[in-house]
Formats: C-alpha cells, sequence, structure tokens
C-alpha cells in the first residue's frame, strides 16, 4: 500500500536528484534534466518551483532553441549558502570558502610548525577549527549559512565513517576526525583523500566524465573519475597510485613496501636526486623546499635542472601505466610539484609518448590551480548538503 510516508520519501528523492543534477551543470533547464534523470516533465516542474521558493535554485532567463519555445535555464543560486574546504598538507592547511557555484570568496594559507612533527592529532584539530573560524568570519548573508566543511587529507580515510585511516606523513592513524571537529563546530563535515577532492574539483569545473588527478607534493596520490562518478573502490582506498611499484629492487618506503611511484617522483624524490648530486641540504620538510628549488633551476642551476628532468620522467612513467589502465579523456596534474610545469611537462609528455598504449600517447596532462584540492573539498561538502536534504543547513 502507498503511504503518505512513501511519497514524502520519493519527494525527497526527487528533490536531491534534481538539486544535485543543477549543482553539477552550470546552467539547465527543466526539459534537459527531465531527460537525464527520467524524471517526467511534471515532477521535474514541481520540483524545481519548490527548489526556486526555497531559495536553492534560480532562473537565469531564456536558453537557445533549435525550434518552438525557448527553454528558461536554471542554475544553483549562488547566495543560497556557502562551504568552506580545507586542504590539510604536511607544511601548511590552505583554506577556501566559496559559493554555491564554486566562486572564491575567501581564502586562507595557515603555516604549520615544522617542530610538531609528527603532529598530534590535538594540534591538528586546533588548527582545522582555526581555519573554520576565520573563514567564517568572511561569510555573507544567505538563506543557508554555511552548508559545511570539506576538509582534504593526504593519506588513507574512510569517506563514509568520517576516520582517518593513516596519514603517513603526518604519522596519524585511527582518528574520528570528523566527530572530532563537529564536537567544537557544529557544522556537517565530510573528509576525503586529497587526490579525490582535486579530482572533484576538475571535474565540476570541466565536466569531463573520465579522468585522472594526480596529486604530487610529499607523496603522490591519484584521485580516478569514471563515468562521472569518484571512484573509491571496495574499502574507499583507491587512488594510492603513490604505493605502486615500479621498481622491484627499489628503495623503501614508508609504506613498508619497495620501489613505490613516490619515492621517484615527490619532492623526497627531489630533494634526494639533488642530494645525490653534491647539494647536501636539500630537505624536502623545510618550508617552501619546492619554490627554492624551482628558482635554482630558472637560475641555470644544472643540478636542480637535472633533478627535475628526472622526477619529470618518472611522473611520466607511473602515468603511462595510469592511461594504460583506465583510458582517460585528460590527466591533471596538481600539488606542489605541479609548480615546476616547464621542467617536468616535458619530460612526461616524452616518457607517455614511448611508453602509453596507442591512442593514449596523445593524453593530455594539464597542471590544476593550486586551490583545485581545497575547491574540491568544498564541492564536496556542499555535495554532501544536498544529500542531507529536506534538513534544513545552517
Amino acid at each position: 500500500m502507498y503511504t503518505s510516508v512513501d511519497a514524502s520519501l520519493m519527494r525527497t528523492f526527487n528533490k536531491r536528484t534534481v538539486l544535485r543534477y543543477i549543482y553539477q551543470h552550470d546552467q539547465t533547464s527543466r526539459v534537459a534534466i527531465s531527460q537525464a534523470t527520467g524524471l517526467n516533465r511534471a515532477t521535474v516542474s514541481s520540483v524545481v518551483d519548490e527548489l526556486i521558493a526555497q531559495e536553492w535554485v534560480r532562473e537565469i532567463g531564456p536558453g537557445d532553441s533549435r525550434g518552438g519555445r525557448r527553454p528558461i535555464l536554471l542554475r544553483f543560486n549562488e547566495r543560497a549558502g556557502y562551504a568552506i574546504g580545507i586542504d590539510v598538507q604536511i607544511s601548511h592547511l590552505y583554506t577556501v570558502m566559496t559559493d554555491a557555484t564554486r566562486r572564491v570568496i575567501y581564502e586562507h594559507r595557515a603555516d604549520l610548525d615544522p617542530t610538531l612533527q609528527p603532529m598530534r592529532e590535538s594540534v591538528l584539530l586546533e588548527r582545522l577549527v582555526d581555519a573554520v573560524d576565520r573563514a567564517r568570519q568572511a561569510l555573507p548573508e544567505s538563506p543557508y549559512g554555511i552548508f559545511g566543511v570539506g576538509i582534504a587529507l593526504p593519506g588513507l580515510v574512510n569517506y563514509q565513517t568520517g576516520q582517518v585511516v593513516y596519514l603517513p606523513n603526518l604519522d596519524i592513524h585511527d582518528w574520528p576526525i570528523v566527530q572530532a571537529l563537529k564536537q567544537v563546530r557544529p557544522y556537517p563535515v565530510v573528509i576525503d583523500n586529497d587526490a579525490n577532492c582535486g579530482a572533484w574539483s576538475e571535474y565540476l569545473a570541466q565536466s569531463i566524465p573520465n579522468m585522472l588527478f594526480i596529486n604530487a607534493g610529499i607523496g603522490v596520490g591519484a584521485g580516478i573519475i569514471v563515468d562521472g562518478q569518484l571512484y573509491r573502490g571496495h574499502h574507499g582506498i583507491a587512488g594510492e597510485a603513490g604505493h605502486t611499484t615500479i621498481s622491484t629492487v627499489g628503495l623503501l618506503c614508508s609504506c613498508g613496501n619497495y620501489g613505490c611511484w613516490e619515492q621517484y617522483a615527490s619532492e623526497q624524490a627531489l630533494a634526494r636526486y639533488v642530494r645525490e648530486q653534491g647539494e647536501g641540504q636539500a630537505d624536502p620538510f623545510m618550508p617552501d623546499f619546492v619554490k627554492h628549488a624551482l628558482g635554482e633551476a630558472n637560475r641555470g642551476n644544472p643540478i636542480y635542472q637535472a633533478a627535475w628532468r628526472t622526477l619529470g620522467e618518472y611522473l611520466g612513467i607511473g602515468m603511462a601505466n595510469l592511461a594504460n589502465l583506465f583510458n582517460p579523456e585528460r590527466i591533471f596534474l596538481g600539488g606542489t610539484i605541479a609548480q615546476a610545469r616547464e621542467w617536468i611537462l616535458p619530460e612526461i609528455s616524452r616518457v607517455m609518448r614511448h611508453r602509453a598504449m596507442d591512442r593514449n600517447k596523445s593524453m593530455t596532462v594539464e597542471v590544476s590551480h593550486h586551490r583545485a584540492v581545497a575547491m574540491g573539498a568544498a564541492g564536496l561538502a556542499i555535495a554532501n548538503a544536498i544529500d542531507l536534504l529536506p534538513t534544513r543547513i545552517h
């Protein structure tokens, strides 16, 4: 028997479906939503009218038509609410606040004290609370306030339970970070791996249904988009590309394995390449190491130039492997290493032409914006807010 409870649940499901589609498309129409979601036009029109009345969505005017009536275009109301995204790195936190159309209205970098490594959970929590409080001070007036907080973390996390599994370069493991933050700041909180956040950011910006995001810094990870969805794997830890083996007799990695990709394509690898050529002070954990290494290369230091080229070669080897495995339309490179695009991209392209299969040889590799990971975390917070409907946020 069909009950009022069933009807309410169906209404909520339809509302989330429509709003999620509108959020993931810069502008759309009622007809396009109906065609994409399979909902009939009457249902879509009714849900859209409700979303407009509740200030989630707004009409932006007539669109183009190939004949007949011109459709009224819709978009997510950019002033409906705001999301905070925090990119946690070993050297700093990078925070953004975005509106509902992913426009950045606030950003801040807070350096972390290197003497605090390995970092205690309580110290990181203090820094996260401070980041949230600083962003909140920039919050404009809006119907729904802060949609939530998204946190991008450099390691293994359980997206569903909100638990840190293991952050190797911060030496934090088995920590219920979402619960800890919600106890002191009562906002919806979502966490994910930093590479997944970068991938989600690029997907929202460019709508490429099959793509990879390589986040290269102290470590290396991959965010994977397959058919427009983040691929997480059975246990939610897919994308640990930095711990795929590229040498069976290689260097010992922090994970306990030997020959991992990140031992050859990260900041740690770059510092080692430099030290091996006599520059004994190279330290990947020193503040702005990558900026220093790039400056040396640009000033003509042959040791740093060679180190960057070697790093680019190994990045290319790993990317060719991933291209052959996933056949993405595009690969994005983010993280601190991406600052050296002029030194590493030619090497990546050269290696991929030789090692990638067939059509993957011409794979486009693009450098992402330095805000991509934090913006992706904010995007996940908005997606989470949509999944919480019809609950009012804040």
